[in-house]
């Protein structure tokens, strides 16, 4: 249904790359960072990273932050053929990734993560509730191959994200320019007609000047296992750096990317008894000219100096603009329980409606970072500024569906006609402006040579200016007020984490933080609620083995949140007709395990679990005192991926196996989703030092199970898993 326009490849960008590179250090090992400081996973080979600057404004091993971290390696990425950030994070520890509408969200022990940064700029993306974008938020097109790692943080950042939900966050690292020359292509086929080839070339464009430069060119084609639902992807992407003497590097880079794809806002029924239908999988029951278009683009520029053998201050400038547009019509059942299919096979049209979205953020942010000498030991500080502006708005169209129904089991997509949206029944309005300042600083003091404290504080001043209108309702001008809401906080936020390593290899740790997020939510007195405060509470063991190649960890954590907003289903009498917010108190407790890196130089493993268990602290409403807040997060999750380079005459081969496994969920309708086991597999064959050709096989037992989703009824939001998909990718690289 959608076609990528043929692309120009972007290989002519570094057309000047010498094919003489000298085989050297890599400049960013030999100038302003150092081997600690550089995060780089890129030709590492390994499942972890020796150093993450997620958590607090220094790069510190996983082993010596106070929290429970993973690291979603280049290697990793390559091994299992990850292309998307939700790919990535379905293989991660307890981060469960969740349906919301057309749109993927992410969760971590019950909470939202609503901020994903980039080189450590933090966006604010579209969870339910954050940004009024009921949909697809563009900032979350993250194609994985402008990325070289993925940081995942669980629990509340109060260092370096002090306004948002306390599930954790997640920072996505781009890749850089290399010293030396590389060339690499590869190329991806699946079953279901998934085409797509990735070019990426790096290297010195000139020794003498210290220039180096990079550029990223990806084009895709895609067909899903549903009838009619596909899409295309189009990347480009550049960056160069640039040594400014012995002590100063400026990194510049640029980025365009630009998506369709099909969207499908209800899935599928089920009965109207909540029995499974068991429909085929490639059933779609939204229209033919469904549509969605996404860009986004935007620039970057940062600047390294190193003052002195002990200080370096680091400053990034980042800017960029998105747009959407969406159009759909699609079936779904309303009224008790969602209205599920009725015995004779129909269903209610649900809605027709397009949306257009245009946003853009600009921020900076700022760090110094150093050691002091004081009472005979080193000390390491670091002070951080941010400034993040963001603006967004949406308008909505709708027409009318006027109750019609159809037949779930003769749906084609074509019975209903293209509206003409230049004449909608309903039309309205909203945009968000958001405004933040931060600053934070800190310190990890080493008492002796066993002992760490690291302790510091974020100042954040958020303001958000958000307006919503209707000026259409049924074809008619609508009398409603227009909703303008203006909210502004500040507030310290701690953070304290103390280390303690028990022998070379063995730590024990523990944190807390606290937590602040701004809440525009009505109150039952037509204002906003007052902010959500709570506080994050971790201990845990950590271990690091074989040099840093493989690490261990154990959490316990405990999350308190009060004045979280709970809609009490109750309207305002101000001619608004608006629902009212009840501030709520809720707690999450649980246990993280990990294990990622090396076991031998032929063998890698990853494995993650979490328990978690949330409940309600008070009762309102509906809501009963110990009952879940967060129905669609498993209270168990496992996952697992292992990759093994066989050994003598056969070591060309690479076998790998995972597994991903949870417990059971339900929604916020109740309606029950069993737990399941996926299994995944894929077999690696390089029969040259440049050419690698891998066949990797997803869901290998053909599962047949619903994803994960919050608001899942008798009438909607059935989304089946993908079936049983094999892909072949072959790589070729040339160093």
């Amino acid at each position: 249904m959608h076609h990528a326009k043929p692309a120009a490849l972007a290989a002519a960008i570094l057309i000047a790359l010498p094919a003489h590179a000298q085989e050297s250090e890599d400049l960013q090992a030999i100038t302003v960072k150092s081997d600690r400081d550089n995060t780089r996973t890129e030709d590492v080979n390994s499942y972890t990273t020796s150093a993450m600057r997620t958590t607090t404004g220094l790069a510190l091993s996983p082993r010596e932050t106070p929290q429970s971290v993973s690291v979603i390696t280049k290697t990793q990425l390559d091994d299992q053929g990850l292309t998307t950030i939700e790919d990535a994070l379905r293989t991660t520890t307890g981060v469960n990734v969740t349906r919301h509408g057309t749109r993927t969200v992410y969760q971590s022990r019950g909470f939202f993560i609503e901020q994903i940064e980039e080189d450590g700029i933090s966006n604010t993306i579209g969870a339910p509730g954050v940004t009024g974008n009921p949909f697809r938020d563009p900032k979350q097109q993250m194609d994985l191959a402008l990325y070289d790692h993925i940081e995942v943080v669980r629990g509340a950042t109060g260092l370096t994200q002090a306004n948002s939900e306390p599930g954790g966050t997640i920072n996505a690292v781009r890749k850089k320019p290399t010293d030396n020359t590389q060339i690499r292509a590869d190329a991806i086929v699946d079953r279901f007609g998934k085409v797509r080839t990735t070019g990426d070339i790096s290297g010195t464009l000139s020794e003498q000047w210290g220039l180096r430069g990079r550029a990223v060119v990806v084009g895709e084609r895609d067909d899903s296992f549903k009838r009619d639902v596909d899409g295309s992807n189009v990347l480009l992407y550049g960056v160069a750096d640039k040594q400014l003497g012995e002590r100063t590097k400026v990194t510049l880079g640029g980025y365009y990317q630009n998506q369709h794809d099909t969207p499908d806002p209800n899935g599928l029924p089920l009965s109207e008894d909540g029995s499974d239908l068991r429909l085929p999988r490639k059933t779609f029951l939204g229209a033919k000219w469904n549509e969605g278009k996404f860009r986004k683009r935007g620039a970057f520029l940062e600047v390294e100096h190193e003052i002195n053998d002990d200080w370096r201050i680091n400053s990034k400038l980042d800017y960029k603009r998105t747009g959407a547009g969406q159009s759909y019509a699609a079936l779904a059942g309303g009224g008790k329980l969602g209205g599920g299919a009725k015995k004779d096979g129909t269903l209610p049209l649900d809605n027709l409606d397009h949306y257009d979205h245009s946003g853009k953020q600009f921020a900076f942010q700022t760090n110094l970072n150093g050691t002091v000498n004081a009472f005979g030991r080193s000390h390491d500080l670091f002070l951080t500024y941010s400034y993040n502006r963001e603006n967004t708005s949406i308008r909505g169209l709708s027409m009318d569906t006027n109750d019609a129904n159809y037949n779930i089991y003769t749906w084609r997509g074509d019975e209903i006609p293209r509206p003409d949206w230049a004449n909608p029944d309903n039309r309205n309005y909203s945009s968000n402006n958001f405004t933040t300042h931060g600053i934070s600083g800190g310190a990890r003091i080493n008492p002796t040579d066993n002992l760490h404290i690291l302790a510091g504080t974020r100042y954040t001043n958020w303001k958000r200016h958000w307006s919503w209108s209707y000026d259409l309702n049924s074809g008619k001008p609508d009398s409603r007020a227009d909703r303008i809401i203006d909210t502004r906080k500040s507030r310290f936020v701690p953070y304290f984490g103390i280390t303690y390593d028990l022998d070379a290899h063995n730590s024990l740790y523990a944190s807390y933080t606290s937590i602040f997020k701004y809440n525009s939510n009505v109150s039952k007195t037509g204002g906003s609620l007052p902010a959500t405060l709570g506080n994050n509470y971790e201990v845990g063991w950590k271990g690091e083995w074989y040099d840093g190649d493989l690490n261990t960890s154990v959490a316990l954590f405990q999350i308190d949140q009060k004045n979280t907003a709970v809609n009490s289903g109750k309207r305002l009498d101000d001619g608004t007709n608006r629902f009212y917010f009840e501030p709520m108190t809720m707690q999450s407790r649980g246990v993280d395990a990990e294990i990622s890196g090396k076991l031998t130089d032929d063998w890698q493993m990853f494995a993650g679990y979490t328990f978690n268990t949330r409940k309600y602290k008070e009762s309102i409403g509906s809501i009963t005192k110990g009952s879940s807040f967060n129905k669609q997060t498993p209270k168990h999750m496992l996952r697992l991926y292992t990759s093994y380079r066989l050994p003598g005459a056969a070591e060309k081969w690479t076998v790998g196996l995972g597994m991903s496994t949870q417990s059971g969920t339900s929604s916020s309708w109740d309606v029950k989703n069993g737990g399941h086991t996926l299994w995944n597999a894929n077999v690696q064959y390089k029969p040259t030092k440049d050419l690698n050709i891998g066949v990797a096989i997803n869901n290998l037992t053909d599962k047949r199970y619903y994803e994960n989703h919050g608001i899942r009824a008798h009438g909607w939001g059935n989304f089946y898993g993908e079936p049983r998909n094999v892909m072949l990718n072959v790589k070729w690289e040339m160093k």
